[in-house]
C-alpha cells in the first residue's frame, strides 16, 4: 500500500488544508458581498431620508395653504354677510 505524502504531510492533513483554504476563500467572498450590500443599503437609506424630508416639506406647505384658503373663505363669508346687512339698511322699506 502506497501512502501519499506531500511536503511531509499525510493525505488527511492535505485534505484538511484544502478544505480550510476553500472555506476561507468562500468566507472572504461572502464578506465582500456583505460589505457591498451594506453600502447599497446605506445609499438607499439616504435616498429614503431625502424623500421623507421632501414629503414633510410638502405636507407642511399643503397644511399652510389649506389654512390660508380657510381664512380666505371665512373672510368672503363675512364680506357677503356685511353686504347683505348693508343692503337691508339701505333698501327702502316697503309700507304695509
Amino acid at each position: 500500500m502506497y501512502v501519499i505524502r506531500l511536503m511531509g504531510m499525510d493525505l488527511p492533513q492535505i485534505l484538511l488544508l484544502v478544505v480550510i483554504v476553500v472555506i476561507s476563500v468562500i468566507l472572504v467572498v461572502i464578506g465582500v458581498q456583505i460589505i457591498g450590500l451594506l453600502r447599497d443599503a446605506k445609499e438607499t437609506l439616504k435616498k429614503t431620508d431625502a424623500i421623507l424630508d421632501d414629503l414633510g416639506f410638502l405636507s407642511r406647505t399643503l397644511t399652510r395653504s389649506g389654512s390660508t384658503i380657510g381664512h380666505m373663505v371665512s373672510g368672503l363669508e363675512s364680506g357677503v354677510q356685511l353686504v347683505g346687512m348693508l343692503t337691508k339698511l339701505v333698501a327702502p322699506k316697503s309700507k304695509k
